[in-house]
């Protein structure tokens, strides 16, 4: 992932690049240096997973057993990227270095490694790899990595796909910069980070594509991608931006996301610079794509789930000051229509990922950016009471 000490003057539509552009250390090379240490912070809850570069998802089977995906480290394969803030090019490298690990029975295990894109050295290093998890009929989906148009190697394997575990080994189901190629719904550049997924009342996967700003509907039985819809840009950029033919407006950025058993879809929108306080929001998207405002006034939201007590839960990643983002400002958030979403946790160190299990506790990805190794899996025992308003979701 990218880091440094703010916000260049272009936005990255990916996820992974929103994040990464203005913060701290995250990947430090051999030539650059070891990472400042964060602020000493006692954490809540206890730690199940460790040992993670950039954690993204977390989800609890039926079974107990916790899985986390990590976006990994790059690899040996080397290619160029575009850098929209200096209009040169900078070098990216690839390979199988990001982690699907299991944690069953107190022990942590490697199921599988994924692809994984890193873009940049050293303080400027951004990474793509392993996005979120999604369990249905028995099977375990995840979605992998990020491809651009600007980048110049012909595309790596089951690079910007959705894939499914077979016999411990990534196997492809569906191929999203193949749809974002040929269809480009987002209507600008070409790039495609298949980020949020979830499995639909219908049997289909439902999937927050970050690069191509648009909600996917693939059909895991074939592999057919299409778009539900595509969302539009945030108004709020203090200055024209390059990669909207110079329009005053963020890219939208669709994190996480929930179906409903009536096949409305929630999902989380991270728009980018300047990362307003309350520029993030959750939108529902209907059957027919129709978008819509469900819940406004958030912040860097990042994931969205819902759960055992009916409720919908987001993740707050940061709160952006002049210096990047803030330690500790990460929080669980209850999503509520209009403005009156509440924070139920906070003090968090740059949470990306929420789960439940049945009896409420809840399972947290944190250090989403931080030294390699830094990223963790949490769990918060009690997070909902089971006192929420049920609402009619998967």
């Amino acid at each position: 992932m990218r880091i440094k000490s703010y916000l260049s003057t272009m936005i990255a539509s990916s996820f992974m690049i929103l994040l990464v552009a203005c913060q701290p250390q995250l990947l430090p090379t051999e030539s650059s240096g070891a990472s400042p240490a964060p602020p000493e912070q006692s954490l809540p809850g206890t730690v199940v997973a460790t040992g993670l570069n950039g954690p993204q998802d977390v989800y609890v089977a039926e079974d107990g057993s916790i899985w986390v995906v990590d976006s990994g480290m790059g690899g040996d394969m080397q290619f160029t990227a575009a850098d929209p803030a200096s209009g040169g090019t900078r070098v990216a490298t690839f390979g199988m270095s990001a982690q699907l690990v299991q944690v069953a029975d107190g022990t942590q295990e490697i199921v599988t490694m994924l692809p994984s894109a890193m873009v940049g050295e050293g303080r400027q290093a951004e990474t793509a790899g392993g996005g979120r998890i999604a369990v249905m009929d028995g099977e375990v989906y995840v979605t992998v990595g990020e491809w651009q148009d600007s980048f110049s190697s012909e595309r790596p394997e089951l690079s910007g796909t959705v894939v499914k575990l077979v016999d411990g080994s990534p196997t492809l189901v569906a191929d999203t910069y193949a749809l974002e190629a040929s269809d480009n719904p987002g209507g600008f550049g070409l790039h495609s980070h298949p980020y949020g997924l979830v499995s639909g009342p219908d049997g289909m996967l439902y999937i927050a594509d970050a690069g191509a700003n648009a909600l996917l509907r693939v059909n895991p039985a074939d592999g057919v991608v299409e778009t539900v819809a595509a969302f539009a840009g945030v108004p709020g950029m203090p200055f024209p931006n390059g990669g909207r033919n110079g329009a005053m407006e963020s890219d939208p950025v669709p994190t996480g996301l929930v179906v409903a058993d009536d096949g409305t879809t929630y999902v989380t929108l991270l728009p980018g610079f300047p990362f307003i306080l309350g520029s993030s929001k959750v939108v529902q998207v209907s059957p027919d794509g129709t978008v819509s405002d469900y819940a406004t006034g958030l912040t860097t939201m990042t994931d969205l789930t819902q759960g055992p007590d009916g409720a919908m839960y987001g993740v707050q990643f940061a709160i952006f000051g002049e210096q990047g983002p803030q330690f500790g400002s990460g929080a669980i958030v209850r999503i509520q229509e209009g403005a009156a979403s509440e924070i139920v946790l906070g003090g968090l160190p740059f949470p990306t990922a929420i789960d439940f299990d049945m009896d409420g506790n809840a399972y947290i990805t944190i250090n989403g950016i931080g030294a390699p190794g830094s990223g963790q899996a949490i769990k918060i025992d009690g997070l909902t009471d089971m006192s929420g308003q049920p609402m009619a979701m998967r």
